[in-house]
């Protein structure tokens, strides 16, 4: 009778152990391929909501929406917008879309129980309103606000940030605001909020001129977010900040 041959048990071990390495070479490669993918997804997101902000203010004279105060803050643009899209997860960026995760820098605000909503739950959203984009205030319909933009066809308009990557649902920085001191900390300023590392050191923008481009997180201070607003503050490299100055874990980004 003839003898059946077979695989010995070191052989399969050896087998296992290539697998194994293979693997291990591969995964972050496939990690990078995913990354890639979730942050070209994420910009397509981006340029789509240029789409909508062209359609209202096309709608309504060139101008943005006037944000009311009190009860309606969660109508800020998931709401004044709403005519313009059908899609709630229009309103995430692919790694941050999980309404009940609100940890930087892959958050989301206005999830249930979400107790950072409004800077410590004073604000409640309609049930299903959450995101991970930021919306600038500084673009609001203010009349009596010589800061704010109102509406698009201004000077320089490319370097005037409109929708971003952010852990809260609007901001309003100032050029003087201390960057994050650890990159999954709780944002405690405005500019915080926008400073999450969702891109491998960057955040996709809308910008004015309805342009939509990566945005290294230490350019975000360099950015004209209002009429007044210092380009040259003390977080740039012309106002004089040093590689040092910045937290450690964003001391290896660019510096702008």
């Amino acid at each position: 009778m003839r003898e059946r041959k077979g695989f010995t048990l070191i052989e399969l071990l050896v087998v296992i152990a290539i697998i194994a390495l293979l693997m291990g070479m591969l995964m972050p490669a496939l990690k990078r391929v995913k990354q890639q993918a979730q942050a070209v997804t994420c910009k397509a997101r981006v340029k789509e909501w240029g789409l909508i902000f062209t359609m209202y203010t096309n709608d309504n004279n060139g101008y943005f929406h006037d944000r009311p105060y009190g009860a309606e803050y969660d109508k800020m643009w998931p709401q004044y917008y709403q005519n313009y899209y059908s899609d709630p997860m229009m309103r995430c960026c692919p790694t941050a879309q999980n309404p009940d995760r609100h940890e930087a820098p892959f958050g989301t605000w206005g999830g249930m129980g979400d107790s950072s909503w409004g800077w410590g739950g004073s604000w409640i959203p309609e049930e299903g309103i959450f995101g991970s984009y930021g919306f600038s205030r500084y673009m609001l319909n203010k009349k009596d606000e010589p800061d704010y933009w109102r509406q698009a066809g201004v000077k320089r308009a490319n370097r005037i940030p409109v929708f971003l990557d952010c852990l809260y649902v609007t901001l309003n920085p100032v050029e003087d605001e201390d960057p994050l001191p650890r990159e999954n900390a709780k944002p405690g300023n405005e500019m915080q909020s926008a400073c999450v590392n969702r891109h491998d050191g960057f955040v996709n923008c809308l910008f004015l001129d309805w342009s939509i481009r990566k945005v290294g997180l230490k350019e975000l201070w360099t950015l004209k977010w209002h009429r007044n607003y210092d380009i040259a503050g003390p977080w740039t490299q012309a106002g004089g900040v040093s590689r040092d100055s910045w937290p450690e874990w964003m001391r290896e980004f660019q510096n702008y």
